[in-house]
């Protein structure tokens, strides 16, 4: 999956990506990093196609039908419990299967029959990304799933976008958190100056930028 040449230019006049090329590897969680305001949701709305229509400097990528989308601010409001939610997300997708609440996972067994409306930021973080796993795709797009979510709880998170990589699926994350991050079966895409200033693995950056740590060589490549 790659993405050539794109320059993006927003309604306001300011230029988002001028020529920004990129490939994303298949099988693999690819992490997106970037300042606040770069437009690494922008190029996620682009990539699923519900943005602006998914054209030429787009290759390789699956169908729009093809690509799960967990977007930030879930928008179910209501008063489904977590398993009806999670269930009418499965049943539109896979008819013909039957969603139990055996299927959710440990930390959302204690609120199966809690409303929507009544959780936390983070436990409908939670819902919506388990909901976004259990859909058949083949590119899964999170954007910042850790958003709002403990440390112990956004590690049950990115364990669960690693079963994905496990099964041979693609993913592709945003995320301004470095704790916990995994550096296996993993490439890193910063995104800075309106294209990708840095494309490789996690080791690669630090190699590059003579730095101990994730989070240090980020800082490096963003200056």
């Amino acid at each position: 999956m790659e993405i050539r040449d794109f320059s993006y230019q927003l309604p306001d006049g300011r230029q988002l990506f001028q020529h920004l090329s990129a490939v994303f590897d298949a099988g693999k969680i690819n992490i997106l990093l970037g300042v606040n305001g770069v437009g690494k949701t922008t190029l996620l709305d682009f990539i699923a196609g519900v943005s602006e229509r998914r054209d030429l400097p787009f290759v390789g990528f699956p169908t729009m039908h093809q690509v799960a989308y967990q977007m930030q601010d879930a928008p179910f409001t209501g008063s489904a419990t977590v398993a009806d939610t999670l269930k009418m997300m499965v049943d539109l997708d896979q008819p013909d299967e039957r969603f139990t609440e055996d299927q959710l996972p440990v930390s959302l067994q204690e609120i199966a029959h809690s409303h929507f409306r009544d959780l936390s930021g983070g436990q409908r973080q939670l819902v919506i990304l388990e909901g976004v796993c259990q859909l058949r795709r083949e590119l899964y797009l999170f954007d910042e799933p850790e958003s709002g979510l403990d440390v112990k709880v956004a590690v049950s998170v990115l364990d669960r976008i690693q079963q994905l990589t496990a099964n041979g699926k693609t993913v592709i994350m945003t995320t301004h958190q470095f704790r916990n991050l995994p550096t296996e079966n993993v490439k890193v895409l910063v995104l800075a100056g309106k294209q990708i200033a840095f494309s490789g693995t996690p080791n690669e950056l630090m190699m590059r930028t003579g730095t101990s740590s994730f989070e240090e060589a980020y800082l490096k490549t963003d200056a």
